[in-house]
C-alpha cells in the first residue's frame, strides 16, 4: 500500500474479530515502531505484548487499578464490581494488545522527545498494520497512568505508558472519515 493511501485510509477500528494474529507479523510490526525518528538515537520505546492467556496478566492489572481508583474515589461496592468486569474485558477486545512505554531522557527536554518518538512508534506501527490488513486502536484512560499498572509494567521516574495498541482483524466495515481541509489548520508565514 502507497504511504499516503495508508496515511489517508487509516482508521482506528474498536471491534476486531479473535482471531489470533502470527507473531512474525507482530514482530514486524514492532520492527516498524523502531525505525520512528528519534533525537540522539535513544530509542526510548520498550514494548509489552499480551496475546492468548497473556492478555489475563493484563486484564488482572487492569481490573486492580479500576479497584484502587474506585476505592479512594469511594464507590460502593457493587459499582466496584461492575467496573472491574469492564476492566478486565478490555485487555481481551482484541487477540494483541501492546503497551507501548516511552523510557525517561536524561533531562525535561530529552523525556519530551522520547515520548514524541514513542507517539510516532505507534503510528508506524498502526500504518504497518494497515498495510497488512489488520485493524488498531489506540487507547490509554486513567489506569495507563496509575502507580500500580506503572509497577506493573516495571515503569521508572517519569517513564511513561504511550499507548495500549489493540491489534486484530477488523470486523466493521470500513467508512473513510472526515477531515477539514488543511488549510483551515494552516498559517503560513512567509518573507
Amino acid at each position: 500500500m502507497e504511504v499516503t493511501r495508508a496515511i489517508e485510509t487509516r482508521r482506528s477500528v474498536g471491534r476486531v474479530k479473535q482471531d489470533p494474529v502470527s507473531s512474525e507479523i507482530v514482530e514486524g510490526i514492532l520492527e516498524s515502531a523502531v525505525h520512528a525518528p528519534n533525537h540522539r538515537m535513544t530509542e526510548p520505546w520498550r514494548f509489552h505484548v499480551f496475546v492468548g492467556k497473556g492478555r489475563g496478566e493484563l486484564a488482572r492489572a487492569r481490573a486492580e487499578c479500576a479497584r484502587l481508583m474506585a476505592e479512594a474515589e469511594g464507590e460502593e461496592e457493587e459499582t466496584i464490581s461492575g467496573r472491574l468486569s469492564r476492566e478486565r474485558k478490555k485487555a481481551f477486545r482484541a487477540p494483541v494488545v501492546i503497551a507501548v512505554v516511552s523510557k525517561e531522557g536524561r533531562d525535561e527536554v530529552e523525556t519530551l522527545e522520547n515520548y514524541a518518538a514513542c507517539s510516532a512508534a505507534v503510528q508506524n506501527m498502526q500504518l504497518t498494520a494497515h498495510s497488512l490488513g489488520l485493524a488498531t486502536i489506540w487507547r490509554t484512560g486513567p489506569s495507563a497512568y496509575h502507580p500500580y499498572m506503572r509497577g506493573f509494567l516495571g515503569l521508572e521516574g517519569k517513564d511513561e505508558v504511550v499507548a495500549f495498541l489493540y491489534l486484530g482483524y477488523g470486523d466493521v466495515d470500513e467508512r473513510p472519515r472526515r477531515r477539514e481541509p488543511v488549510s483551515k489548520r494552516t498559517t503560513w508565514h512567509e518573507g
